[in-house]
């Protein structure tokens, strides 16, 4: 889930802090264990529709995820989604998952569809474990697992009660959504639906050009602890549907993250540093407050403009059709300014 939307949905906050789920667990050094999860049949034919080998007489096929080749049911009936992302994707292209991670189906965790088609599946994993019975219990026939986690001893449990796909949280969200679609046999169909997303960005992107470089863009995070402050750099978590709609964001300035996967928390008595930013997206509007008779706040460009959006219902994307709902969001906050 999104809590509190603090620097990506279930991390804690530091000054300075990888923004992905991976950057909060420890890598896994040990998956000399792997080889046992990647034994692949020999295998013929076409690929069914998907970005895999074809199906092998044993009813698998051989498919690449983010540590390489595995070997996956053609047609998998009963797959467990342990990372906050894979889930929403499974959805999209007609597969409800039988677990998923505990949280995912609150209120603005995503889009509310995927709040109801997950409503009855087992909630079983969080950024910190897994719970190996519950998985068990659901006799899956697909396991699917964040690459840098959870610690081998878990990941071998893992393995024995079905194949595990992993996924790399920390990469590109596109490629990681088209990866679960393959996985489960659905390639063409996500495919699709990257064609309607991409359309879409461009259609976006081209119609309010002049907006989008005229408006450098904030994406900012108010602390719920503490009277600071944090800007996301691009490729920060609630960032794809602007950096995919072409959107200009504002220089970060000295002591801010200038990466995607990086974070630093500024003194609100700094708020004066987002007088470069011509646009500013908040995504705690419940902190907005603390700012209301707050000088350098209302000197903010953006914020005499009338620039400043604090309803941007779950950002993070992790699926071509919840990244669709994005985009609509991105087009009003345009069209307002504008």
């Amino acid at each position: 889930m999104t809590p509190a939307r603090k620097p990506v949905p279930g991390t804690v906050s530091i000054t300075v802090v990888n923004l992905t789920p991976r950057g909060l667990r420890t890598a896994l050094t040990g998956l000399v264990l792997l080889p046992t999860l990647v034994l692949a049949g020999c295998s013929s034919g076409g690929s069914g529709g998907s970005g895999g080998v074809g199906p092998t007489d044993s009813g698998t096929r051989t498919v690449t995820d983010a540590l390489g080749e595995v070997t996956v049911p053609v047609d998998p009936q009963r797959v467990v989604a342990t990372d906050f992302f894979s889930s929403s994707m499974l959805v999209d292209v007609g597969v409800t998952p039988v677990g998923v991670m505990e949280g995912i189906t609150e209120p603005d965790s995503r889009p509310q569809r995927y709040v109801d088609a997950l409503a009855d599946a087992e909630q079983l994993s969080t950024y910190a474990e897994i719970d190996v019975e519950k998985v068990a219990a659901l006799d899956p026939d697909l396991i699917i697992v964040d690459a840098a986690f959870p610690e081998p001893e878990t990941v071998d449990r893992l393995a024995g009660i079905a194949p595990l796909f992993h996924v790399d949280l920390t990469g590109d969200w596109a490629e990681r959504a088209l990866s679960v679609a393959d996985a489960v046999g659905r390639l063409d169909e996500a495919k699709a639906q990257q064609n309607d997303y991409n359309d879409r960005a461009v259609e976006i992107s081209e119609t309010y050009r002049d907006v989008l470089d005229a408006n450098p863009l904030a994406v900012v995070s108010l602390s719920t602890t503490d009277n600071t402050w944090a800007s996301y750099a691009p490729g920060g978590w609630p960032t794809p549907p602007w950096i995919d709609v072409d959107a200009t964001f504002r220089t970060p300035t000295d002591g801010e993250a200038d990466t995607g996967d990086a974070w630093a928390w500024i003194s609100d008595e700094e708020i004066s540093k987002l007088d470069n930013a011509g646009m500013i997206i908040v995504l705690e509007k419940e902190q907005l407050a603390r700012y209301r008779n707050n000088p350098m706040w209302s000197r903010l460009p953006a914020v005499r403009a009338g620039n400043v959006f604090d309803d941007f219902p779950s950002p993070a994307t992790s699926s071509f059709r919840w990244g669709m709902d994005n985009l609509d969001t991105v087009e009003r906050i345009l069209r307002e300014v504008r």
